[in-house]
């Protein structure tokens, strides 16, 4: 599945085009703040384009493939971001910032293999050798357990070590459903393997990423 379709459509040459415009714009607005910046998302773009180019196709190898979505998409962009909004390289080093960069990765660590669960018999066949491939399905379930309660327990001690009690109320009260759904769904698979498919990985996707919008951007609120 691409952006949340099952079976996307064919890509056609218009859309490479299409695609290859707003990359260039988005370079050019970045360089707009500055030169640096530009460079951290273009390097962002390459590592994106590489994880499903035919020529490089990260995605053929587990370990270099989950690395290349978990560093770039998480610890990466949240740097990169934070150096975007303040064009400045102060306070990148910070415990806080690295914190939660590293808290960021750690989430994607867990969540990724839960994208891919569904799609074994599809990457197989296409050559891609992905890490909930290698881990199982049971052991992709196991896996995405540990490394949410890690990244949880590294977000609540920096919260408590910043005396932000309530960001952790926040965290716990909104992100209790994840962890419904997160235990239903194992629960189903355990029973049958089946039901490790689209529609459940899709539910799993949406939630988390609804209920930890809210809990961040709440706790942005109440600052």
């Amino acid at each position: 599945s691409i952006g949340g379709l099952e079976k996307p459509p064919q890509v056609s040459s218009t859309l490479i085009y299409v695609v290859l415009i707003f990359d260039l714009l988005a370079i050019g607005c970045s360089y707009l703040l500055s030169p640096l910046f530009s460079m951290l998302v273009l390097i962002y773009m390459l590592v994106s384009k590489a994880y499903s180019n035919d020529r490089i196709r990260l995605k053929r190898y587990p370990i270099p493939g989950t690395a290349s979505v978990v560093i770039f998409q998480g610890a990466f962009t949240y740097l990169a971001i934070q150096y975007g909004v303040s064009n400045s390289m102060d306070g990148l080093q910070s415990t806080y910032n690295l914190s939660a960069a590293l808290v960021s990765s750690l989430f994607l660590l867990g969540s990724y293999p839960l994208t891919q669960v569904y799609q074994h018999v599809e990457d197989d066949a296409q050559g891609d050798r992905t890490l909930s491939m290698l881990l199982g399905i049971k052991g992709t379930f196991l896996f995405s357990a540990i490394l949410f309660l890690i990244a949880s327990t590294v977000l609540i001690l920096g919260y408590l070590s910043n005396n932000q009690i309530m960001n952790i109320g926040i965290y716990l009260g909104l992100g209790l459903p994840v962890l419904i759904v997160f235990y239903r769904w194992q629960r189903k698979v355990t029973a049958d393997p089946g039901n490790a498919n689209y529609a459940n990985a899709m539910l799993m996707n949406k939630v988390s990423s609804l209920c930890l919008s809210a809990a961040f951007i709440t706790m942005v609120l109440l600052r």
